[in-house]
C-alpha cells in the first residue's frame, strides 16, 4: 500500500515473545499521547499470516493464521501510535466463520493510524467461505454426483471458478393463477421427487421474483407464502403472474453446467460442461454468507482499517430457499414477512387510516458478503470481489469517510456495490446516513448475475457521497443507481456526486431502467442536489424501456452537465413522474445527446432548464477529452486490459504502394488520401481510388518472401463487397491466390492454400462496380502480410462451441442449427438462436492462445447488425476487445487494437434487438478465430 512521510521500520513479533514485546513497546512510549517531537516515528507492528499459518511468532518465515494476528491487533490497538500491517501470504484462506470486525475488541486503529490488511507483494491471497466437494462419481446419464455433508444448502455452485447453473427449465404449459398458487392442465409437477425445494421464476419488468413451490397435488399447485402473496399483490411497481421458468429439480438436470443439490439425499449433482473433469476439476459450493464483517456504534465506530490486495470469494445466501423467497421491488430490494405487499413501504399511499410502514422506502436489502456498518475511514483498494451469492460490497448506517478505489466485482449475485439502506429516508439521526465516502476507479462488470433486477452499483440514501471514474460493465438493469422510496417522503439525501464513469452494455436483461439511474428528492436545491457530470453513458440495451440516464419516480434537484449519451438505442434521458408528487428542478445542459428532447412518458417535470448538443449514434461531435476522461483514470486501465498477446509480424508495413486502374494505369486518389496509409500501420487512415469502381492496390515486398497470408482492411462505408488477391515475384506474372465474396467493412484475412514466394501482392476490388454493392467505393486502410503458420491458422477451427442466452442459459435454437456448426469449416451450416434476438455464440480454443483477429461469417437474411466480442483466460472474467457496428450478411473480419491471450472468446449479438436492425435474428455460419504468428 502506498503511503507518505517518513519511512517506516518495520518490526516483527516472534515466537513467545509478545507479551514481553508489546509491554516494552507501551513502556517506552509509543502509546503515549504526549511523546516528544524529538522521539522518532511510531514504529510499525508488521504480523505475517499464510493460509497454513501456525503458532504465534507471525513472522515472515513463521507465519500464523489470520485469527492469531486479528489477536495480536486486537491486543496492540489498544494503545498503538502506530500503523499495525497484516500482510498475507498468497492462497485460499478457508474460513470457517466470519472474519469479524469489532471496534469494541480492538479491531479498529488508534487516531491517526490504520490497521491494514494487505497482500504481500505480488501474492494473491483470497479470503474464501466455500468448502470444496470431492470424491465425484459418474452416472450412467452423464450426470455426476458427490455426497456433501448433511445440512448443506447452497444456491451457487462453481467448477474451477465457473458458475454453475441450478437445474433450470421452461414452465410447465396450461397454469392458471389462484389465490395460492396454481392449477395446471399438465401433471407433470406431481411426479417430481422433492417439489418443496422446487422454485418458481417470474421476470416482470425491471424485476425478476422467485418464490417456492409449497405443494403439488395432481393439478393444484400450492405455492410459499408469503413470497407468493408479496410478489403478486403490491400495489405499486410490478407483480408476478405466471411462472417464465422453473429451477433447482433433479428432473430438469439437462444441460451442460447445470447441478442440483438433493438436501435430503445429502447429494450434489452436476452435469459437466464440454472438457470438464470431475475428478480434477476444483468444484467449490458456499458454506458461509458474511465472509468479513465490521461493526461499531455511534460513539464508538470501527477506524482505520484497510484492505489491500485481498480477494473476497464464494460467500453465499440461501435466505431466498426460504418462504420469503426473492420477493424483488427493485435493485435487488426486496419484500419480506407476512402482508408486506401492503404494509413494507406503502405508509399511508394507499390507506389513511390503516397505513402501511413509514418512511416510504422501508423494505428489506440485499445483504452484502462483506460488510459493514457503523465504521469510518475504510479503505479498499486493489481487491477483488468474486464468486458471491449475495451483494458484493455493502456500506451500512454510519459508514463516513471511506473509500473504496481500484477494485473488481463480478461474478456477483446480486449487486456490485451497496452504500446505504433503504430503510433509512430521514432518520431523526442524521448520521445513520452514510457520508463523504468515495467509490472510484472500480471495474464493476457482469454483477446481478442471479438476481438480475440488480445494479453495479446502489447508492440509497446518502450524503456527499462521491462516486467517479468508475468502469461498469455488462449489467442485467441499471449501471448505476441513486437514492431510493420513489420520491414518497422527504429525504435527508444530499450533495451526492455521479462523475466521469463509463457505463456501457447495462439493460441487458430487464427494462425500464438506465446506465446512471435516480429515484427520489436528491436535496432541497440544485445546490446541494445530486450532480451527474463526466460520464459516459453507451451501447445499453434498453429495448424493453428505460433512458441513456434516468430521472425516475419524484426525482427532484438534479443537475446533469458534460454527460455523453449515444449508441443506446432508447432516449438519452428523462424519466416519469410518480402520481401527483414533486418532481423536477432539473438543470440539463451542456450534454451531449442523441436525442436533444428528452422522455416524460408520465408528464412534464417542473422547472426544467434544458441546453444541450446532438450527435451521432456512434459518438461522432463528443468531444474526445471527454470520452478519454471517463472510466477508469490511467492507473486503473490495467484492471479492464485483457492479457496481451504476440505481435504478428506485418510484412507489408511501410513497404511502397501503387494505386492502379484495372488497366495498369495510374489512379487518381480521392483528396485527403494517401498512398502510404495502406501500408503505416494506422488503421484510421486509408487510400481511396477516383474516377473508375475498380481499381487496385500494388504493394511491393521489396524482396521475394515466403507468406501464409494476408489481410486487407476496409474501413466504413468505403469497402469493395467482392476483391480478389494476386501475389507474382517479378511484378509482371501475377497469380490469382484467394477470391473474397460478401465481404462487409472490416479486416478481412485471406489464407493461402499453401505457403507461396511473392515479392508483390495486388488487391483487385471486384465489387464495388456500378451497382450490386453495399460499400461505395474501395478504400485501403492497411494491408498486411505474413508468414504460414504451423496447423490451423483459424484457431476456431473445430473448437468446442456453445450457443447462449444473455443470462448465460443454453439458447434455443432453430430447427436443424446445433453450436458446432459455428466452428465445423461448412459455411453453409450455421448455428442460430430462437425465442430471444441476444443471444452468445462462445468457443473455447482448448489453451490460452494468441488472438489478433476475429472473422464472423453471416447467412443472408439471418445476420446482426452490430456485435461485441469478449474474451476470457478462465471462463469467468471477460474483457470487451471489439465492437462492431453496420455489418450484414456475408464475411466481416474485426482486427483488434492489440492482440490478445485467451482461451474462451464469444461473440454477443447487440443488434438485431426489437428494432432498428436490417437483418433477422443472428446466426453464425462460421466464426473465425486468428493469430497470424509463426510458431
Amino acid at each position: 500500500m502506498k503511503r507518505t512521510g517518513l519511512r517506516r521500520r518495520s518490526l516483527t513479533v516472534t515466537a513467545g515473545a509478545a507479551v514481553t514485546l508489546l509491554a516494552g513497546l507501551l513502556s517506552s512510549g509509543w502509546a503515549s499521547a504526549s511523546a516528544p517531537s524529538h522521539h522518532p516515528a511510531a514504529q510499525a507492528l508488521t504480523l505475517s499470516v499464510a493460509p497454513d499459518g501456525r503458532g504465534s511468532a507471525c513472522s515472515p518465515h513463521d507465519p500464523c493464521a489470520l485469527t492469531t494476528a486479528q489477536t495480536k491487533v486486537r491486543a496492540a490497538s489498544r494503545g498503538a501510535h502506530g500503523d499495525i500491517d497484516v500482510v498475507l501470504a498468497g492462497g485460499t484462506y478457508r474460513l470457517d466463520r466470519t472474519f469479524a470486525l469489532d471496534a469494541a475488541k480492538g479491531d479498529g486503529a488508534q487516531p491517526g493510524h490504520r490497521v491494514n490488511y494487505e497482500a504481500a507483494p505480488g501474492a494473491h491471497p483470497v479470503l474464501s467461505g466455500a468448502e470444496q466437494v470431492e470424491s465425484w462419481k459418474e452416472g450412467t446419464d452423464g450426470v455426476w454426483a458427490a455426497k456433501v455433508p448433511t445440512g448443506t444448502d447452497t444456491r451457487q455452485l462453481y467448477v474451477d471458478g465457473v458458475r454453475g447453473i441450478r437445474a433450470r427449465g421452461a414452465a410447465p404449459t396450461g397454469f392458471t393463477r389462484t389465490a395460492t398458487g396454481y392449477t395446471t392442465s399438465d401433471t407433470t409437477l406431481d411426479g417430481w421427487k422433492n417439489i418443496s425445494d422446487v422454485q418458481f421464476g417470474f421476470t416482470v419488468g425491471w424485476t425478476e421474483m422467485s418464490c417456492g413451490v409449497a405443494s403439488v397435488s395432481g393439478t393444484t399447485v400450492t405455492m410459499d407464502q408469503p413470497c407468493f402473496d408479496n410478489s403478486t399483490k403490491k400495489p405499486y411497481g410490478v407483480n408476478a403472474n405466471l411462472p417464465d421458468y422453473v429451477v433447482n429439480a433433479r428432473e430438469l438436470l439437462d444441460d451442460p453446467g447445470e447441478w442440483y443439490l438433493d438436501k435430503r439425499a445429502h447429494t450434489l449433482y452436476y452435469r459437466p460442461r464440454p472438457g470438464q473433469n470431475l475428478k480434477a476439476a476444483d468444484v467449490e459450493i458456499p458454506r458461509l454468507q458474511t465472509l468479513v464483517s465490521g461493526t461499531g456504534t455511534t460513539s464508538r465506530p470501527l477506524s482505520g482499517l484497510s484492505f489491500n490486495g485481498i480477494s473476497f470469494a464464494y460467500g453465499g445466501w440461501t435466505e431466498p430457499n426460504g418462504p420469503d423467497g426473492f420477493s424483488e421491488v427493485q435493485a435487488n430490494m426486496r419484500l419480506t414477512g407476512d402482508d408486506a405487499w401492503e404494509k413494507q413501504g406503502s405508509c399511508d399511499r394507499y390507506s389513511s387510516t390503516d397505513p402501511g410502514t413509514c418512511p416510504y422506502g422501508n423494505w428489506t436489502m440485499t445483504p452484502g458478503n462483506v460488510v459493514f456498518d457503523h465504521t469510518q475511514g475504510l479503505t479498499v483498494t486493489g481487491s477483488t470481489f468474486q464468486h458471491l451469492g449475495g451483494a458484493g460490497l455493502q456500506l451500512g448506517r454510519n459508514v463516513d469517510d471511506s473509500t473504496v478505489k481500484g477494485n473488481e466485482f463480478t461474478d456477483i449475485s446480486g449487486n456490485g456495490i451497496e452504500i446505504g439502506n433503504g430503510a433509512d429516508a430521514a432518520p431523526e439521526d442524521v448520521s445513520l446516513l452514510p457520508a463523504r465516502n468515495t467509490v472510484a476507479d472500480n471495474w464493476v462488470h457482469n454483477v446481478a448475475v442471479e438476481y438480475t433486477g440488480g445494479v453495479g452499483i446502489f447508492q440509497s440514501y446518502t450524503r456527499d457521497d462521491v462516486i467517479e471514474h468508475n468502469q461498469v460493465n455488462d449489467v442485467p438493469y441499471s449501471g448505476i443507481s441513486s437514492n431510493w422510496g420513489w420520491g414518497h417522503t422527504p429525504t435527508k439525501t444530499s450533495g451526492n456526486k455521479i462523475l466521469n464513469n463509463l457505463v456501457f452494455d447495462a439493460m441487458q436483461q430487464r427494462s425500464d431502467g438506465g446506465g446512471i439511474y435516480v429515484l427520489g428528492q436528491e436535496g432541497d436545491t440544485l445546490a446541494d442536489g445530486l450532480l451527474i457530470s463526466g460520464n459516459v453513458v453507451r451501447n445499453d440495451d434498453s429495448a424493453g424501456g428505460g433512458h441513456a440516464i434516468y430521472t425516475d419516480g419524484g426525482s427532484e434537484n438534479i443537475t446533469m452537465t458534460g454527460n455523453a449519451m449515444f449508441a443506446n438505442g432508447v432516449f438519452s434521458m428523462g424519466g416519469c413522474k410518480e402520481d401527483a408528487l414533486p418532481y423536477g428542478n432539473f438543470s440539463f445542459t451542456g450534454n451531449y445527446v442523441e436525442n436533444t428532447t428528452p422522455d416524460w412518458p408520465c408528464g412534464n417535470p417542473d422547472n426544467l432548464t434544458l441546453d444541450n448538443t446532438q450527435v451521432t449514434a456512434d459518438g461522432t461531435g463528443v468531444p474526445a477529452s471527454l470520452i478519454a476522461n471517463a472510466g477508469l483514470e490511467p492507473r486503473y486501465t490495467h484492471l479492464t486490459t485483457a492479457p496481451a498477446g504476440s505481435a504478428p509480424k506485418n510484412l507489408a508495413l511501410g513497404k511502397p504502394v501503387k494505386a492502379q486502374f484495372v488497366d495498369g494505369s495510374t489512379a487518381d486518389l480521392q483528396p485527403g488520401t494517401r498512398l502510404s496509409s495502406a501500408t503505416d500501420g494506422d488503421p484510421d487512415t486509408f487510400v481511396q481510388a477516383s474516377g473508375q469502381f475498380r481499381w487496385q492496390l500494388v504493394v511491393d515486398l521489396k524482396s521475394a518472401t515466403t507468406l501464409g497470408s494476408v489481410t486487407v482492411g476496409m474501413p466504413a462505408p468505403h469497402f469493395a463487397t467482392d476483391f480478389h488477391v494476386d501475389a507474382s515475384t517479378d511484378g509482371t506474372n501475377w497469380k490469382t491466390v484467394g477470391t473474397v465474396h460478401g465481404a462487409n467493412w472490416g479486416t478481412i484475412p485471406v489464407q493461402f492454400a499453401s505457403p507461396l514466394a511473392a515479392r508483390y501482392l495486388r488487391v483487385v476490388a471486384d465489387k464495388p462496380d456500378d451497382g450490386g454493392q453495399r460499400g461505395d467505393q474501395m478504400a485501403v486502410s492497411e494491408v498486411g502480410a505474413y508468414a504460414p503458420v504451423h496447423g490451423n491458422a483459424n484457431l476456431a477451427q473445430g473448437a468446442p462451441a456453445q450457443a447462449l442466452f444473455t443470462d448465460h442459459t443454453q439458447a434455443a435454437l432453430q430447427p436443424d442449427s446445433l453450436p458446432s456448426y459455428a466452428t465445423d469449416g461448412d459455411p453453409a451450416t450455421w448455428t442460430q438462436a430462437t425465442g430471444r434476438y441476444r443471444w452468445t455464440a462462445q468457443i473455447d480454443l482448448g489453451k490460452p492462445q494468441s488472438i489478433d483477429l476475429v472473422t464472423l461469417l453471416q447467412p443472408d437474411g439471418k445476420f446482426a447488425t452490430d456485435f461485441h466480442i469478449d474474451v476470457s483466460s478462465d471462463n469467468s472474467t471477460w474483457y470487451t476487445v471489439a465492437r462492431h457496428s453496420g455489418s450484414a450478411d456475408g464475411l466481416t473480419g474485426v482486427q483488434l487494437d492489440s492482440p490478445v491471450t485467451a482461451r474462451h472468446l464469444r461473440l454477443v449479438a447487440d443488434r438485431p434487438n426489437q428494432g432498428g436492425q436490417t437483418g433477422g435474428q443472428m446466426a453464425v455460419a462460421e466464426l473465425g478465430v486468428y493469430g497470424l504468428v509463426a510458431k
